[in-house]
């Protein structure tokens, strides 16, 4: 995966539920993809925007997913606690493009590169799903981090 300078990046921690594993006890993979929608929703949240709300003027909210490349090194086991780090590595002009990294303490369990599209009008997903622009308060997850207030990798 290709390592660039996040515009802004999002933390924190979860642990591995039974539910959430395969009968060998570890991780089922398929719920990294699930961590990855929560944790977006948990960012964007946090920024003050709501990512899936009515964008007013017909827009439709939601970040639809373009494309997603995971590249797995371990596996987390029952009941560890799992650090998930998202960077925003890219803001084009209707999309957004993120990394994702799941660590135990320092180790990488996986990664992914993921690019999501803006939201779309009602008119737009009828007629072929064009993305719009995004509104300008996704600004927050977009400016460069401020020192004084990073979090740990």
């Amino acid at each position: 995966m290709t390592e660039a300078t996040p515009m802004h990046h999002y933390t924190y921690e979860r642990r591995l539920h039974w539910s959430e594993c395969d009968p060998g006890g570890i991780i089922f993979f398929p719920n990294y993809a699930r961590w990855m929608v929560e944790g977006l929703n948990d960012m964007f949240l946090a920024l003050g925007v709501d990512p899936n709300g009515p964008r007013g003027d017909g827009a439709l909210g939601g970040l639809p997913v373009l494309a997603l490349a995971m590249k797995f090194s371990s596996a987390p086991a029952l009941h560890e606690m799992v650090t998930h780090r998202i960077d925003v590595t890219r803001l084009g002009g209707k999309s957004l493009a993120f990394r994702h990294r799941f660590l135990r303490g320092e180790e990488l369990l996986m990664e992914a590169e993921e690019t999501r599209a803006g939201p779309s009008t009602r008119t737009a997903i009828r007629a072929g799903c064009a993305p719009r622009p995004f509104p300008t308060t996704c600004g927050p997850c977009c400016r460069p981090p401020d020192p004084s207030k990073e979090q740990p990798p």
